[in-house]
């Protein structure tokens, strides 16, 4: 539903009820000071990533790269609602405003895309209830700490198909990974570029579907390369590509892949650079060890992509509360599967 900033399910089927029966319960009003100290204000979130991760690469703070900047936060309750002249809250929000509201951050929902809860006319708030919006007074550090948000396709879905891939995934594997069509990514965000406000400092591209451990399930992860001068960073959390399809995925595009065999051999090439053009590695991605993996870094001739000479061994964070997936995991995934 989101371009924001995904094992095996043999074609199984989850009918979607419907809008009337996804209707969030009403939450207690909130207070102002759990919005003060809810992820939407505070930005937190990004600030946390950033210091579990890119920070290891570059040494500055957050801010510098202009990540905390007022601008990019619901600080006032205008945002969304209509309010006086003290700023007190005179008309609850409307679903189409806070659609509205939620777009410039989060995006706008396409009209062609593939998710099934677009097509059936859905918006935020018919999953987001108001809590994880307001929050709840608890400063989180993350939208993926526990306690954070309180949406789960389980809350909806309560009743899935006794298929195959339920039944023996029993619940270890989050429904996100087998019912996500695909993963927007980053690649190569240039640093130097971004400090220098140049426009297109990285290379957005679809592709490779990552897995990794996050709150005792396998999840969809993102994972994000940048280059600071000579250093280059490899950075995992987890995701939710708001591109949710009907069908999951049959055993055989997870299980025995080239790519999985490739992870756990040593050998596998995540992207590369051929001929002024960047292609990446498609379908599912198990994520362990991504030193490993081969990574094409790049940096600018003017503004033009070249390789990096002699880049720097890359520096890689796990954030987010996520963690590699085992080799217990890795050994599973390596077995085909029909």
């Amino acid at each position: 539903m989101r371009p924001r900033s995904t094992i095996c399910l043999a074609a199984a089927l989850i009918l979607l009820p419907s809008a009337v029966a996804l209707a969030q319960k009403p939450a207690p009003a909130p207070t102002p000071a759990d919005y003060s100290k809810s992820l939407h204000v505070t930005n937190q979130g990004l600030v946390f990533a950033y210091d579990h991760g890119l920070r290891k690469l570059t040494g500055f703070p957050a801010d510098r790269l202009g990540c905390t900047k007022d601008a990019c936060h619901a600080r006032t309750c205008g945002v969304c609602h209509d309010v006086d002249a003290t700023g007190k809250v005179v008309s609850p929000v409307s679903r189409a405003k806070a659609e509205k509201a939620c777009e410039p951050c989060h995006g706008a929902p396409d009209p062609k895309d593939v998710d099934v809860h677009v097509r059936r006319g859905m918006t935020c708030l018919d999953c987001h209830p108001v809590r994880d919006i307001h929050g709840d007074g608890t400063p989180y550090n993350s939208e993926w700490q526990e306690g954070a948000v309180q949406t789960r396709c389980e809350n909806c879905h309560k009743d899935v198909s006794k298929s195959r891939s339920h039944t023996v995934h029993q619940g270890k594997v989050d429904c996100s990974a087998c019912h996500t069509h695909e993963i927007r990514a980053c690649f190569n965000c240039h640093i130097d570029s971004r400090l220098a406000g140049v426009p297109e400092a990285s290379i957005r591209h679809d592709g490779p579907v990552y897995l990794a451990n996050h709150g005792g399930r396998v999840k969809l992860a993102n994972v994000l390369t940048y280059v600071y001068k000579n250093g280059t960073a490899v950075t995992v959390g987890p995701a939710f590509g708001h591109k949710i399809v009907k069908e999951g995925r049959t055993c055989a595009e997870c299980h025995g892949t080239a790519n999985v065999k490739a992870v756990v051999a040593g050998t596998f090439i995540l992207s590369r650079f051929e001929r002024g053009e960047l292609t990446t590695a498609t379908g599912i991605v198990p994520v362990s060890n991504p030193a490993a993996w081969k990574v094409a870094f790049l940096t600018k001739d003017g503004a033009k992509w070249v390789p990096l000479p002699n880049p720097q061994p890359p520096v890689v964070a796990f954030s987010g509360f996520s963690s590699p997936l085992t080799k217990d995991q890795l050994a599973r995934l390596a077995v085909e599967r029909k």
